[in-house]
């Protein structure tokens, strides 16, 4: 027992400084990968014996005749490197077992939980091969284990029960097989030596009643990366990472460089520039010279003014059901108003006041990112805070104004989404 200790002390040294080996050249390289870490395993198997009145000295141990030997439990482990890592378990089995020579016999039962570390062998033994299918590793283990057993003689008259808590330590090993990324299946083998020798409650002078277990064991890696460290994934795997997360952010540049452009649409600082103080920005002015006091809809154009059928202009004596009055726009996934906005209420305002008889619809729309649902939502939320303004800032009757919602179907735009962020306000 002392020298297989001894052993898996001197490897777990070994590991750790190949660990640290292996870190520091991915340091170096500037390559900071990552994976999987966390393991969680279901183990159900047969619980072995090998006390006082264990009728084999190897596998399967104690056994009795009539009585299955069974054990079933839990492992979580994490994986601080390729090379090793640290493990919880708990456990728990039954078993029973009689000499040859058909005397005393005992039933038991015994509660294991423990902390230990593992060393990952494959990795170890051969660190050069990537993106293993088979997974061996050896396992040291220390906690306690809460037992309860009953002696009986061959004619099944009960002689005494006991139960008790007490420390041990154990060994065991793992070999394992990859299924797929998340999954592998594997066989899990433990050997328990408890602090004292009556776990069968008959000391016959073996060293500590020692018990354990052989299980199938089926493990989950947890995680959002395709790859686990147990696996030691490969150059080819590593790269693939890489790329991904070059591509991301090339992403998020794209988009630091989309936001900068928006912060001087939407900042109450930075308000785009509106020479003819129209309420339409230059970049969106069809009519940049517009007289001061004009009414102009959405695109700068004077709303007194018709096309005629060859495309000239003249003048029209009013605004006609369906005209454009104004447009709102907002900020990306936003459906509250920026003030530099509420200059393009003004004429809105003006000209309901000054023709108490007009309605208008208050029409919201959306870019084409998200569901049709999610941006149905919010352009109706972005018209119902336009008329908000308008009622409770500018003092219109709210049952002149109408909410619709178009969401994502009615773009604007193809090249450019901010235009489609907005609310148009239309003459019924």
């Amino acid at each position: 027992m002392k020298k297989a200790y001894l052993l898996l002390t001197s490897m777990l040294f070994i590991a750790l400084i190949m660990s640290a080996q292996s870190e520091q050249k991915n340091s170096n390289s500037g390559k900071n990968y990552e994976l999987n870490t966390w393991d969680l395993s279901l183990l159900a198997g047969m619980q072995n014996y090998y006390g006082d009145l264990s009728n084999h000295n190897f596998f399967p141990g104690g056994t009795k005749s009539g009585y299955f030997n069974w054990s079933a439990g839990l492992k979580l482990r994490y994986n601080l490197s390729r090379y090793f890592g640290f493990q919880g378990d708990f456990n728990y089995g039954k078993f029973a077992s009689q000499r040859d020579d058909n005397s005393d016999y005992f039933l038991g039962s015994a509660t294991d939980f423990d902390l230990g570390f593992f060393i990952n062998m494959t990795t170890l033994l051969n660190p050069k091969k990537h993106d293993k299918r088979w997974y061996w590793d050896l396992q040291l283990i220390f906690g306690g284990s809460s037992y309860s057993s009953d002696l009986y003689k061959p004619d099944d008259q009960l002689i005494q029960s006991g139960n008790d808590l007490t420390g041990m330590a154990g060994i065991g090993s793992n070999l394992s097989y990859k299924i797929t990324d998340k999954l592998d299946l594997g066989i899990d083998m433990r050997v328990n030596f408890p602090g004292h020798d009556m776990l069968d409650l008959s000391v016959r002078g073996k060293s500590n009643d020692p018990y354990g277990h052989l299980s199938l064991m089926l493990s989950y890696t947890s995680g959002r990366n395709k790859s686990a460290k147990k696996w030691n994934p490969g150059d080819n795997e590593l790269a693939e990472l890489e790329e991904a997360v070059a591509k991301n952010n090339q992403k998020i540049d794209s988009l630091e460089k989309r936001m900068a452009v928006l912060e001087t649409y939407f900042d109450d600082d930075k308000p785009m520039a509106d020479d003819d103080n129209d309420g339409v920005p230059n970049d969106f002015d069809k009519s940049p010279n517009t007289p001061e006091g004009t009414m102009v809809n959405f695109q700068g154009i004077p709303i007194n003014e018709a096309k005629k059928d060859d495309g000239s202009k003249e003048p029209s004596n009013g605004v006609g059901s369906g005209t454009v009055l104004s447009s709102v726009f907002f900020a990306y996934n936003q459906s509250s108003l920026n003030r530099s906005n509420y200059k393009n209420l003004v004429n809105v305002a003006q000209y309901l006041k000054a023709h108490p008889e007009a309605k208008v619809d208050i029409v919201g729309h959306a870019d084409k990112k998200g569901s049709d649902e999610y941006n149905r939502k919010l352009s109706e939320q972005r018209s119902t805070a336009v008329k908000k303004i308008l009622v409770e800032g500018f003092g219109i009757d709210g049952s002149r104004l109408n909410i619709k919602a178009e969401g994502k179907k009615s773009s604007l735009s193809d090249k450019y989404d901010e235009v489609n962020r907005r609310v148009d306000i239309i003459l019924k």
